[in-house]
């Protein structure tokens, strides 16, 4: 399927040897910028996650399509000799080779960086794994919760009373992110000098680094935060209105701010309560202050909340579900999403790169590829298989 590809990565060639989530949505912000993405599935399987849940055509879920817009898809089996043949003639005229198995096994099949670099020593190689690869958790599997879980990142989502996960994936899209970033930084040095590098990058670690107020302030002055303290701290609010709707707000604990929201809510009574009088009370007081406001924002609805608000210059929004966020005029406006007609799969909706160059998004996106759509045009492209006259 032909795209327009003008983004400020074009004529970069990343191989993406990597399933899930984290390594696929690294590879897939490579692509989004412009990056000619190859996507190297096994022969007849493919990424696992195309089949957690029926998809428009054979192994080609919503899950999947989510992570591999914009790429292109390369069967081969690494099991074989001519498998890893084909992946390390692919790899020599490759500029990134992005991977997310556990460490050693590229290593083991004879594709990891080491060999690699025989061929193409201005090669930049990126490991996503679980945890440090030379930590004594190296060998441990993981998927995005175990990353959460590890740098007490699920400790802050986590209700002490009630613990229960909820929520998107993090730790899986906060590593693709922080792969994507180091493999273009890597990217600039190697077009200054010519040096290729290895990159190894943990979910743990980038987990960790995704919340460094957290460590901050108990590393510096010994405050550990607990799942509420964050909202207390920024004088964050998830208040239930009229009709059960929900509204949030967050005042970022500034004092001008704070007195807007009263005058607001029509509690300026609350300003002189020497529970909430300070920064610093209201924080320790912070379930109390909850408890207060809780039937001031049930005698109205929230769309007359958000008048109030808004005329206040408080910052608010409507807590959206997701066919909410899909039709609201904000994100109709952003042209955020994309419809496309796939050859197979019919009606394609695809995001779009959140980031505008020149106040664009871009041209017309590649729907993410069937398994192996791209095998034969790849293989003849890089001149691995000749083309027919």
């Amino acid at each position: 399927m032909s795209t327009t590809n003008d983004g400020p990565l074009k004529g970069v060639k990343v191989l993406e040897a990597t399933q899930f989530i984290s390594g696929p949505f690294a590879g897939q912000q490579l692509a989004d910028m412009g990056a000619d993405v190859i996507k190297v599935e096994r022969p007849g399987v493919g990424d696992p996650i195309r089949n957690y849940a029926s998809g428009q055509a054979p192994q080609y879920g919503p899950n999947f399509v989510a992570v591999n817009r914009n790429k292109r898809s390369v069967t081969l089996d690494l099991q074989s000799e001519e498998g890893i043949s084909t992946f390390k003639a692919l790899a020599a005229k490759s500029d990134v080779v992005l991977e997310n198995f556990r460490p050693g096994v590229m290593d083991r099949l004879g594709i990891g960086y080491e060999d690699l670099k025989k061929e193409n020593p201005g090669i930049i190689y990126c490991a996503i794994a679980g945890f440090p690869i030379d930590g004594p958790y190296a060998k441990r599997p993981a998927f995005d919760t175990i990353g959460q879980a590890s740098s007490g990142m699920l400790y802050l989502f986590t209700d002490p009373e009630n613990p229960s996960l909820r929520g998107p994936t993090l730790s899986d899209q906060v590593s693709g992110l922080y792969a994507a970033n180091a493999i273009q930084s890597a990217l600039i040095e190697r077009f200054r000098t010519e040096k290729g590098r290895r990159i190894d990058l943990s979910m743990m670690d980038a987990s960790i680094a995704f919340m460094p107020d957290a460590f901050a302030c108990y590393t510096e002055i010994g405050i550990e935060w607990d799942s509420s303290f964050r909202a207390a701290m920024s004088h964050c609010l998830l208040m239930q209105c009229k009709n059960n709707e929900t509204l949030a707000i967050h005042m970022g604990g500034q004092d001008p701010v704070w007195k807007s929201f009263l005058k607001a809510a029509n509690r300026e009574d609350i300003i002189t309560d020497p529970r909430f009088e300070d920064r610093d009370e209201r924080i320790k007081n912070w379930g109390k202050l909850i408890e207060e406001l809780r039937p001031v924002f049930a005698e109205a609805s929230r769309s007359e909340w958000m008048q109030r608000l808004v005329e206040a210059k408080v910052p608010a929004a409507d807590v959206l579900t997701i066919p909410e966020v899909l039709e609201d005029p904000a994100v109709k406006q952003s042209q955020l999403f994309e419809t496309n007609q796939h050859p197979v799969a019919g009606k394609v909706t695809m995001m779009r790169r959140p980031a505008l160059f020149d106040g664009e998004r871009g041209g017309p996106q590649r729907p993410a590829a069937l398994l192996g759509e791209h095998t034969e045009e790849v293989l003849k492209e890089y001149g691995i298989i000749q083309s027919e006259n």
